[in-house]
């Protein structure tokens, strides 16, 4: 077996291995902050009769696995159409094997997705998971619920659609669905009876949108931009400009959403810094400003210190692309904490 084929054996075990890692660290990350915030499952909200402690804690992590998910399809696809980009013509050894996992993380995307609005359906209605058969129109009309099959419909849709795609082209209708996936649970992410929802909720499908295209790009640089020296420096040019970008809309959306939402917890927009101080909800969005910067901070490093000289720095590179990851599954944990505090 040749160096090369020994390569492409061993990489999907570092996918995987990788996959796992970031995973455990915003598992991490999401545990602390819901403790923290006095969030955390109990099993009370249910009541006697109601879904258990574990149905509660099992929602905030296929919240987590879809939205981990919904970053490696993101980062694949990006990779395959912008990053690895051919100009509409055939894919390379990269793109195909880009498409390859996108498809395989929308299967786990739709599978976490679908998980998601069988737990939402539980507790919303309050009715053990075992018995929502029996609530099965009412389940339906839960908008949270229909989001989330919205959802699962439209990801089995792109992890079929994309399986056989050849062309950076049509790798191009995967992203357009993809984007459309992720809208409907963005939409339905605040309760309905906020003042402010539709200024919070407007900004976060952008805020969703933009921080899936800077996660997943990075985690895409990292799986098919190493693999080729030499198409390295085009390839980091190509993530830089999807990165300046994200991060501009990741944090004018992620300001104007968090205004809406603490306006609505408080009351008006008078009220924003009172509840930034003294909610937990204010706290944990302190937190993840906090990552927010220190990735900012990070990209300046890279841009003004080692993209420049990647010859004589490659290997610090990558450690910083690392910690960057580090920080960005952090980040995902703080989120997914985020949605679950009220």
């Amino acid at each position: 077996m040749t160096a090369t084929r020994a390569a492409r054996h061993r990489m999907p075990g570092r996918l995987v291995a990788g996959g796992a890692s970031a995973v455990l660290v915003a598992a991490a990350a999401m545990v602390i902050a819901l403790y923290a915030s006095g969030s955390e499952p109990t099993g009370e909200v249910g009541g006697l009769g109601g879904p258990s402690a574990l149905t509660e804690w099992l929602l905030p992590l296929s919240r987590l696995l879809a939205t981990m998910a919904t970053v490696g399809c993101a980062g694949a696809l990006l990779a395959a159409v912008v990053l690895l980009r051919t100009d509409g013509g055939p894919l390379g050894l990269q793109g195909r094997r880009a498409i390859r996992d996108a498809s395989n993380s929308a299967i786990i995307w739709a599978v976490a997705a679908l998980a998601g609005a069988i737990l939402t359906a539980a507790i919303l209605l309050n009715t053990p998971v075992d018995l929502l058969r029996l609530r099965l129109d009412d389940a339906l009309g839960v908008p949270e619920v229909k989001a989330l099959l919205i959802t699962t419909i439209l990801v089995v849709a792109l992890a079929v659609g994309i399986r056989r795609v050849e062309t950076s082209s049509a790798a191009g209708l995967g992203v357009l669905v993809a984007i459309a996936a992720l809208v409907p649970p963005a939409l339905t992410s605040y309760p309905r009876n906020e003042s402010y929802v539709v200024l919070a909720g407007a900004a976060l499908v952008i805020h969703v949108i933009a921080a899936t295209s800077w996660v997943g790009g990075l985690a895409g640089l990292v799986r098919y931009g190493r693999a080729s020296r030499n198409g390295l420096p085009l390839v980091l040019e190509r993530f830089s400009q999807v990165a300046l970008a994200s991060s501009i809309a990741v944090l004018l959306s992620g300001l104007i959403s968090a205004a809406g939402r603490l306006a609505a917890k408080g009351g008006g927009f008078g009220s924003v810094l009172d509840v930034l101080t003294s909610d937990a909800y204010g706290g944990l969005l302190l937190a993840k400003t906090v990552a927010f910067v220190a990735l900012i901070i990070g990209g300046w490093f890279h841009r003004r210190h080692t993209i420049a000289n990647l010859d004589t720095t490659g290997h610090r590179f990558w450690q910083l692309v690392g910690t960057e990851l580090f920080i960005m599954a952090v980040a995902i944990g703080l989120s997914v904490a985020l949605a679950q505090t009220t």
